[in-house]
């Protein structure tokens, strides 16, 4: 029992967490947050600093490893390198204005305004204009003077060393240990989405879509992850062969998931699916023998073969057999290095179109500045001395938003974080009373999980920093309850003033950004069904298509991303509608997956496999077919006026190619799913 709930535990964790990314992620900025601590502490006492010298060089490291995101190590350890020359600048020119009054609040304006500017330098440029942001705001906080300056620096030099030492020493990059964790993390998705798919006795359709999305994000990590690494070097295999792979398990889960929905709960299974769906459990485990993996391929095959190809149980059983073997290659590959070392491929340099008018960071640039000069006006008004946290909150809200929708769910966030944050600050400040270690310990947690928690929800970072402040006012010895309720005036404020220019300066259309997303991701879709069509009516030609379906599939994030602020919208239609929307696009990139497979097989196969002309040119009726409903939808998202259709109904293709056992497995496959994709286009064009 206790066995099982262990397994059960971690196999929870590896799907919260695919290949323990977020922990590794807050692992190490917590861990260089405690040695920064260890050090610059007992540095400063000795040399006769106070403690803000040694709090200071602590909050560079901690920002020096959550903010330096480039995707390989060399590029993250010079970024790191770089981080000294801002952050320096930085400190001494709000020590230096500090000393002027006012003209310290306008070096403030500039320092957002050019933090945002270099955005459009990648991630390196947003590390190097986060951190000198970081290092302005916290010299105020600490009232740095121009005579700390050569200690501030020291203190900012020892901080970003102990960042690279964590970063390369003691927590370096282990490339080959995070694919096969994200690989695991494939295996327990498919294995919680088969559950689902085959309870019959609840059929909780919500839960199979969370359990299908979940999978379909592992899978993007691990391509996040080729994008990173040469899988060449680790595995001995080529980036395109091991994404192949990946494609073809989480294609063939998602079809079976599909096929075992699709069976009437109350009719028992056949035993060749049972059968085969026990050779797949066999093959989803961690670490089976090579004698297990041998035996659930001859358990599948002779399953398979036994199976009626014109039942839906049938269909199962051979899809199964599919995922069988799929699941099989990828433990062959993560598990064992092939013979002979492929070369590794160069990746094709991406080419961006030439952006028009005013770029995307110039725009948000001026939009902080405008909120941060109107929140340090209102930040003033209600403190003199904590105005910063109103312009503070005022520059977080644009971090990560680009949207009128994204910026107001941030602030709400931000403001909810924050007082949960103060209710909880107070509550263990008054438990600690002035217990250092205790202090300094729960100043530590609070890092971990305002890092573990930030992509689960803003309001979690907004809770944890603001206990985390609370216990480095304790530290600082001028902790009091009015200055965290100080905190949460300035911190709506602050929100106000960034909603207020959000929605008045360059201001972006939530929905308007929305349904250019989707525009965006439907014209892949298009060109992914040209492609497949393409490859199903002639066998053999080489495609794109595995890298054409990620792009699909990040585009798709995006067009989740752009709507996630309207699910929240003002009214219940709204709510209702949008949600529509996002579940009728993620249903139908599943059929784009479905149509893309077909597409690869067929690319796979021999061309004196083509189907005759009359089922090609059928094929591509279908395909113009649902690429008209397509067409429609996107005229309707514009606004234009679209007849929704009378019925739903399959493409015309399937009465010309079902009814013929000759039809090659790779068209029956493309039919099934242009078939499903109309439809559910289609959906999109009816009232709900």
């Amino acid at each position: 029992m206790a066995a099982r709930f262990v397994q059960e535990t971690l196999r929870f964790f590896a799907v919260s967490d695919p290949g323990r990314l977020r922990l590794r992620s807050a692992s190490t900025t917590t861990i260089t947050v405690v040695l920064a601590m260890a050090v610059l502490l007992p540095g400063a006492h000795l040399v006769g600093q106070p403690l803000t010298i040694a709090l200071l060089g602590t909050v560079v490291a901690m920002q020096a490893s959550a903010a330096v995101k480039d995707k390989d190590q060399r590029s993250r350890v010079i970024t790191s390198m770089l981080l000294v020359f801002p952050a320096i600048a930085a400190v001494s020119l709000s020590a230096v204005l500090s000393q002027f009054g006012k003209v310290a609040d306008v070096g403030f304006i500039v320092v957002l305004f050019a933090a945002v500017w270099v955005r459009r330098y990648g991630p390196r440029g947003t590390a190097l204009g986060m951190v000198a942001f970081i290092c302005y705001f916290f010299a105020l906080f600490l009232r740095a003077e121009p005579g700390q300056i050569p200690m501030l620096a020291v203190s900012i030099v020892c901080g970003v060393a102990l960042s690279i030492l964590v970063r390369t020493v003691i927590l370096p990059d282990r490339p080959g240990l995070e694919v096969k964790r994200l690989v695991r993390a494939l295996r327990a998705a498919s294995i919680d989405v088969l559950e689902v798919a085959s309870n019959r006795g609840d059929r909780n359709l919500d839960l199979l879509r969370k359990r299908l999305d979940k999978l379909g994000s592992t899978a993007l990590m691990i391509d996040d992850w080729l994008d990173r690494n040469d899988a060449a070097q680790l595995l001995s295999v080529t980036n395109d062969d091991l994404s192949v792979r990946i494609f073809d398990a989480q294609i063939a889960t998602e079809q079976l998931v599909s096929a075992l929905w699709a069976l009437d709960p109350k009719d028992p299974w056949p035993d060749s699916l049972g059968q085969a769906t026990t050779a797949l459990g066999s093959c989803l485990q961690n670490n089976p023998s090579e004698d297990q993996l041998r035996a659930a391929r001859r358990l599948a095959a002779a399953a398979a073969d036994r199976a009626d190809p014109s039942t839906q149980a049938g269909i199962a059983t051979a899809v199964a057999m599919r995922a069988v073997q799929a699941h099989i290659a990828i433990h062959r590959i993560t598990s064992n290095a092939l013979k002979s070392a492929p070369v590794p491929q160069e990746k094709p340099e991406k080419v961006d179109d030439e952006p028009t008018g005013l770029n995307p960071s110039t725009k948000a640039a001026i939009q902080v500045a405008v909120a941060t000069s109107a929140a340090t006006v209102l930040g003033e008004i209600i403190s003199p001395d904590r105005w910063y946290w109103a312009v503070l909150t005022a520059f977080l809200v644009f971090t990560g938003a680009s949207t009128r929708g994204e910026i107001l769910s941030r602030a709400g966030h931000r403001v909810v974080g924050t007082i949960a944050g103060v209710v909880a600050g107070v509550l263990l400040a008054a438990l600690v009373g002035n217990n250092q270690p205790l202090q300094l310990l729960l100043l530590v947690v609070c890092v971990f999980f305002a890092f573990y928690l930030v992509t689960v929800a803003y309001a979690l970072l907004s809770f944890f920093i603001t206990v985390m402040l609370a216990m480095l006012y304790g530290l600082l010895g001028t902790f009091s309850i009015e200055v965290l309720e100080l905190r949460i005036y300035e911190t709506a404020a602050g929100g106000l003033v960034g909603i207020a220019s959000a929605y008045f300066i360059f201001s972006t259309g939530t929905r308007t950004t929305m349904v250019d997303k989707i525009d965006d991701y439907l014209d892949l879709m298009i060109d992914i069904i040209d492609t497949s069509i393409g490859s199903v009516v002639e066998p053999g030609t080489r495609t794109d298509l595995v890298a054409d379906m990620r792009k699909l599939d990040n585009a798709l994030k995006d067009v989740v991303t752009a709507g996630k602020p309207l699910e929240m919208g003002p009214t219940t239609r709204t709510r209702r509608g949008v949600k529509r929307l996002m579940r009728i696009m993620t249903v139908s990139n599943r059929s784009s997956h479905a149509l893309a497979r077909a597409g690869v097989g067929a690319s796979r196969g021999e061309p004196s496999s083509r189907p005759s002309e009359e089922t090609s040119q059928a094929l591509r009726e279908a395909a113009d077919v649902t690429k008209a409903t397509i067409v429609e939808v996107k005229r309707a998202l514009a606004g234009e006026h679209v007849e929704p259709p009378e019925k739903l109904t399959d493409t015309s293709a399937s009465d010309v190619m079902l009814t013929s056992a000759t039809t090659p497995g790779p068209v029956r496959s493309a039919v099934r799913s242009l078939g499903t994709l109309n439809r559910t286009m289609g959906e999109a064009l009816t009232r709900a």
